[in-house]
């Protein structure tokens, strides 16, 4: 019997910025119960049964650009050239129009969401082998401008827009390069009393909001070889949110 397993992560050398909670903390468990060598990267450290289950930690803040280069290094001394790269840190807006926006809260946001980003995308690739994988966390807010978003809406089309220009770039190196775009997610960073939580169950075709669980079958994919001809892509995991609306949520537009 063949034993070839295309989705198979075992050994692969894989590190995840933001992995200690939300989206990239189920990431990381996921990768781990695959075999892969995961080093986590983050201004956190994750819950101890991921350490215990053999991950290794790394406090980084990923704005900064030498520490940065600190951490792919020391992933590389320690488990060789890295095989995948998921970018998963980042923060939300303040969510304001763009008329009483503040200059330094925006600052601070673009150098998590855009500079983070940028790092990952111009100094990932000199300590990966080739053939390996790239995914970016980006949002449905990149895709769709909401009242109130303008500085997340943006940062986030930067990450798709930067992530699409790495995959053109690093093609023939076999590096392949994708966004995941999830809608609303229940994570530290969508508190309960969000409205969020509300609007999900009404806008999302499913009618209910995303789980962490929903969106780390996602990654798995295209961390996988699976997936070896996908790049350049935005996947969008939203529960239909941007596909269309039901006519009962209509009808409540309507006076």
């Amino acid at each position: 019997m063949n034993s070839y397993n295309p989705f198979s992560l075992k050994d692969k050398s894989v590190l995840i910025t933001g992995g200690s909670s939300g989206i990239g903390l189920g990431t990381s468990e996921r990768f781990l119960l695959e075999g892969a060598k995961l080093v986590i990267v983050d201004i956190q450290p994750p819950p101890q049964s991921i350490l215990d289950n053999g991950a290794i930690y790394l406090e980084v803040d990923i704005s900064q650009r030498e520490e940065i280069l600190n951490a792919f290094q020391t992933a590389e001394d320690i488990h060789g050239k890295l095989d995948v790269i998921i970018h998963n840190a980042g923060k939300p807006g303040r969510g304001t129009h763009i008329t009483e926006s503040e200059e330094a809260v925006l600052d601070k946001l673009v150098a998590l969401n855009f500079y983070g980003t940028y790092y990952i995308l111009k100094y990932g690739p000199g300590h990966m082998n080739d053939g390996g994988s790239i995914i970016t966390t980006a949002s449905v807010a990149g895709l769709q401008q909401n009242e109130g978003f303008f500085d997340y809406s943006a940062t986030k089309a930067a990450t798709i827009s930067m992530t699409k220009t790495a995959a053109v770039e690093l093609g023939m190196r076999g590096i392949r390069c994708n966004s995941v775009a999830p809608g609303p997610v229940k994570t530290p960073m969508l508190p309960p009393g969000h409205i969020l939580n509300t609007l999900a169950k009404q806008l999302s075709t499913l009618g209910r909001i995303a789980e962490v669980d929903d969106l780390v079958g996602v990654y798995h994919f295209l961390a996988s070889e699976q997936s070896r001809y996908i790049t350049g892509q935005t996947i969008v995991v939203d529960g239909g949110r941007l596909t269309g609306y039901r006519n009962e949520v209509l009808a409540r537009l309507v006076d």
